[in-house]
């Protein structure tokens, strides 16, 4: 039987392609040793199931009692007096698959309160001779009086952990980080920093693959079916990916395996980069799961506006706050050499695409003649063909907006705009980030490129400043694509300015480059 990408739950090493999780968590095993306990957090679909159960069969075959279990049945129960028999069932139900029956915990049950401490208290003094580990997924699903508890029992357990007394090690596994989700107990109500899991080893994520790592895994499929990637693919998947293993499983996939299903013909030859960028844009259309739970994540109050400065740029970002971490804690954003930016290229397209996606969705075919006479995109009859529609659809577009993007909904427009004209003929790459003052798009259609960039100038901001700083950070933009010629939009949102000041064009030569700027 040939092995397939895996997109849809763990990893089986006689169904999947797969590497040694152990291999990117290469701690783990001393700090079990040492009899630590520590937090695992990553985003969903980054490889944590897997690496845990293969870390648990590893720790089995070294002479340990090691579960894995997942708690995510005890989601939304606060009330601790219902939540710990969840626990202690889900345990022993783990224990059962996983364990020789003379390994499991004893059926006998503690007061109310200290049942999950008893449990693991009795499980141990049953087992003298082995040491016992427990590896709690979802964990960051449990809330309120029931978290406050479930914590305070382990670390009541930990100051006599040792085999015959309670568990060695115990990791406590979720999307985000233990301060995240112990930031506030029920009803709001803070909860002491140094209280009541302050036992932890540390917190450690799950690092995404490396390039080497990617071409490893496709030397799989190629070991067992002669069908190659080049080298131009593994890097081509990297570029959109930056190593995020669920993208990574999904373009090859896309390539190799559903291509069927999703209206194209299998790759039966080598798989090229032209073929990665069909897939990327197959993946993003198809709206996966993995991908419609990002863009759910979009309208979250907490990321909405970590999101909104990520895309205009020109918003400082309190890298400190917890909300920030959050966003990092969920794979959405990482810290790059301009400041806080999506994680990776694909990301960054899917966000673009959701938020401008009810412009997208609401705008006509396009009704002016946009082609060039070439076959490419006639850039200035786009660019007053926008003009005018967002003079007549700014108030509208204003009040429908995406919440949480209200600053940004110029820019989104723009990128509905353009997207609605390019969708099924050419390709738009975007780049933004906090702290670069602008979006750098280029648009190829046709056999044509074009760069554009967008600013805005706000309220405290002068046009002559934003005009300057335009003209300088296109010209860079162009030496980067080696284009001569580019387009930069500036949106006045200054109050107080009507449509005639802010209906604009002008063309500028600097430095033997054509710089067309339009005002909007």
């Amino acid at each position: 039987m040939v092995r397939a990408f895996n997109t849809t739950g763990p990893c089986r090493p006689h169904q999947h392609y797969m590497l040694p999780p152990e291999e990117r968590l290469p701690e783990l095993l001393d700090w079990v040793d040492r009899e630590l306990y520590f937090v695992l957090h990553a985003a969903r679909q980054t490889g944590k199931t897997t690496a845990m159960i293969a870390f648990a069969e590893r720790l089995r075959s070294l002479g340990k009692a090691a579960v894995y279990v997942t708690l995510e049945d005890s989601q939304g129960v606060e009330d601790r007096e219902r939540a710990e028999p969840i626990w202690v069932g889900l345990i022993r139900q783990a224990a059962a698959g996983q364990l020789p029956e003379t390994q499991r915990p004893p059926a006998s049950e503690a007061e109310p309160g200290v049942r999950l401490q008893g449990l693991l208290t009795r499980w141990a003094a049953a087992l003298p001779d082995v040491p016992i580990v427990l590896l709690l997924d979802e964990a960051d699903t449990i809330s309120g009086d029931a978290l406050i508890s479930f914590l305070r029992q382990l670390r009541s357990g930990f100051a006599t952990r040792g085999p015959g007394r309670f568990p060695v090690s115990i990791a406590l596994i979720g999307m985000r980080d233990l301060r995240d989700y112990l930031t506030r107990a029920k009803d709001g109500v803070p909860v002491n920093p140094g209280s009541p899991f302050n036992i932890k080893k540390a917190s450690l994520t799950l690092r995404n693959f490396t390039r080497s790592e990617i071409a490893e895994l496709y030397g799989q499929h190629t070991s067992e079916t002669g069908q190659a990637f080049t080298d131009e693919a593994v890097d081509r998947v990297y570029y959109w990916t930056q190593g995020q293993p669920f993208l990574v499983n999904a373009l090859a996939d896309a390539c190799v395996g559903t291509a069927r299903q999703l209206g194209d013909p299998r790759v039966e030859g080598t798989v090229t980069a032209d073929h990665i960028d069909a897939a990327k844009e197959r993946l993003i259309l198809s709206r996966t799961t993995h991908l419609d739970s990002l863009s759910h994540r979009l309208r979250d109050a907490r990321l909405a506006p970590i999101l909104q400065a990520i895309l205009l740029g020109d918003e400082r970002i309190d890298v400190e706050s917890d909300d920030y971490e959050f966003a990092v804690d969920l794979g959405l954003v990482q810290r790059g050499p301009d400041g806080a930016e999506i994680a990776n290229p694909l990301y960054r397209e899917v966000l673009a695409r959701v938020l401008s996606y009810h412009e997208q969705m609401n705008l006509p075919a396009p009704w002016w003649p946009w082609r060039s006479a070439s076959g490419g995109i006639d850039m200035a009859a786009l660019m007053a063909a926008f003009q005018q529609w967002w003079r007549e659809n700014s108030d509208l577009i204003r009040r429908d907006a995406n919440k949480g993007y209200l600053e940004a909904v110029a820019h989104l427009a723009f990128m509905g705009f353009l997207q609605r004209v390019v969708n099924g003929g050419g390709k738009v790459y975007r780049e933004y980030a906090a702290g670069r003052g602008r979006i750098d798009i280029l648009v190829e259609y046709g056999g044509s490129r074009h760069a554009i960039e967008l600013k805005r100038v706000r309220q405290r901001d002068s046009m002559e400043t934003i005009r300057a700083q335009g003209i300088t950070q296109l010209g860079r933009y162009l030496d980067t694509v080696g284009l001569d010629e580019g387009w930069l939009v500036i949106f006045d949102q200054r109050k107080r300015k009507g449509w005639d000041q802010r209906i604009w064009t002008e063309d500028v030569v600097s430095e033997g480059r054509t710089l067309h700027l339009v005002g909007g």
